[in-house]
């Protein structure tokens, strides 16, 4: 599993928040993360994180839902 970091939350966060949506060609999207957030989300998309289909970004992955929400909550704890 891999360990994730502050930029990859950001760049989770930018999906469930919907600041990225469903449709989005991942070309623009790997554009806007290095523009706006400062990260690359190919490792979170190879890891199953995010959901892609015919080149096009389609939202969190189960395991991406989690691991936003978890963060979520470990920050509004802090």
């Amino acid at each position: 599993m891999m360990e994730l970091t502050a930029t990859d939350y950001e760049i989770l966060k930018a999906i469930a928040t919907g600041r990225v949506s469903s449709g989005t060609p991942v070309t623009h999207f790997v554009d806007y993360c290095d523009n706006v957030i400062g990260g690359n989300p190919k490792p979170l998309v190879d890891a199953g994180y995010i959901e892609t289909e015919r080149n096009e970004i389609n939202g969190l992955t189960e395991k991406g839902k989690k691991a936003y929400e978890d963060h979520a909550k470990q920050e509004s704890k802090d």
